[in-house]
C-alpha cells in the first residue's frame, strides 16, 4: 500500500513539473487571438480533476475574458466577465507554483496590464464606471509590481466558425474582418507576420542568459528562437542544429525579417539568431549570448560572427 501511494505521488509531483499539451495549445490559442477557443478550452480544464494540479486553466481563463470584454456586443451578452476574470486570476495566484508560473507568463502579464489600461479608459468613456473601477481595482493590487510591457497585437486568423476577437487598437472590435481576395499578395501578408515575430523578439532584449533555457526568465540560444517561434504558434525543434535540419534553406544573402541564422564552431552548429533586418540589407539578429544574454548583433561588424557564420533557413 506504501510502495502504491509512492508511486502516485511520483506521478502527481512529474505531471506537475512537466509540460502538458492540452496547456501548451491554450497558451498557443491566447497568442493567436483564438479568445473564445481559449475561453471554452480552459473551462472544460478547469472541470477536469486531471487538471486540479495546474494553475494554468485559471489564467488563460482569465486572461481570454479580459480580452473577450473589449467587444461591445459580446460584453452585453456577458456582463459579469470582468468579475469572472478576477475571480480566475485570484485562483490562479493560489496555485503553490504561482512563482513558477509569473516568471515564465511574465510578457503576457504585462502586456495584459497595459491591455487593462485602455480596457478601463474605454468602459469609463462608455459610462461602465463599475467595471472600469474593479479593472483599476485589479490592476493595482493584483498586478501591483508587475512592469507593463508592449501590448502586442494579434492576427487576425479564421476560427472555424467562431467569432473573432483580437486587440486590435484603433478598430472596431465588433466589425469581423473583411473577406481579402484569395490571390492576395501573400509576400506582404508574410512580412506583416515577421514584423510581429521580430517586434515580440526584440521585447525580450536584456533578459539574461540561462543555460537551456527556454522562457522569459532566462533563454539560451535555441531556447530564445523556440519561445519566439513558438509565441507565433509555430513548433520547432530544441536544439540549433536540429533547426538547421529541419529549416527550409535560405541563401545568406536573402535572409531577412524572421529568419534564422546560424553559426558554427568548426563543423558543429553551435549558436542561432533571429534575423531582423529587411530583405537586402546587412546581416542583423537577436540573439541570446552566454555573455550578456539576449542582444542585437550586427553580423558584418562583428569579427567574432562573422567568421562562424554558416548557413540560414526559415519556418515561416
Amino acid at each position: 500500500m506504501k510502495y502504491l501511494f509512492f508511486i502516485g505521488f511520483l506521478f502527481t509531483t512529474f505531471q506537475g513539473l512537466t509540460q502538458d499539451r492540452q496547456i501548451d495549445q491554450l497558451e498557443v490559442l491566447y497568442d493567436q487571438g483564438y479568445y473564445l477557443k481559449v475561453l471554452r478550452k480552459s473551462t472544460k480544464l478547469i472541470a477536469d480533476p486531471a487538471y486540479d494540479y495546474s494553475g494554468m486553466p485559471s489564467f488563460y481563463r482569465s486572461l481570454a475574458l479580459f480580452r473577450l470584454a473589449k467587444d461591445e456586443v459580446w460584453f452585453k451578452r456577458h456582463n459579469n466577465a470582468i468579475e469572472e476574470a478576477i475571480s480566475s486570476y485570484r485562483i490562479f495566484l493560489e496555485n503553490e507554483r504561482i512563482n513558477d508560473y509569473l516568471l515564465a507568463h511574465y510578457q503576457e502579464i504585462g502586456s495584459l496590464k497595459t491591455y487593462l489600461t485602455d480596457l478601463e479608459t474605454r468602459f469609463r468613456k462608455a459610462n461602465l464606471n463599475g467595471s472600469a473601477d474593479d479593472i483599476k481595482a485589479f490592476r493595482l493590487n493584483e498586478l501591483k509590481g508587475i512592469k507593463a510591457r508592449p501590448d502586442l497585437i494579434h492576427d487576425k486568423r479564421s476560427n472555424g466558425g467562431d467569432d473573432i476577437f483580437v486587440d486590435v487598437p484603433d478598430e472596431n472590435p465588433t466589425e469581423k474582418p473583411d473577406k481579402k481576395d484569395d490571390k492576395e499578395d501573400e509576400s506582404n501578408a508574410g512580412l506583416s507576420f515577421r514584423e510581429k515575430m521580430v517586434i515580440y523578439a526584440k521585447s525580450l532584449v536584456g533578459t539574461k542568459y540561462k543555460w537551456s533555457g527556454t522562457e522569459p526568465d532566462g533563454f539560451d540560444c535555441s531556447g530564445f528562437v523556440s519561445h519566439v517561434h513558438r509565441r507565433f504558434g509555430i513548433i520547432i525543434p530544441r536544439s540549433s542544429p536540429d533547426m538547421l535540419a529541419e529549416a527550409k534553406k535560405v541563401n545568406l544573402a536573402d535572409a531577412f525579417t524572421g529568419d534564422l541564422v546560424f553559426f558554427a564552431s568548426g563543423s558543429t552548429i553551435s549558436h542561432v539568431g533571429l534575423v531582423i533586418n529587411t530583405k537586402g540589407s546587412g546581416l542583423v539578429m537577436v540573439h541570446s549570448s552566454t555573455s550578456q544574454g539576449v542582444i542585437i548583433t550586427e553580423i558584418e561588424k562583428s569579427s567574432y560572427w562573422q567568421t562562424r557564420l554558416k548557413a540560414a533557413g526559415t519556418f515561416i
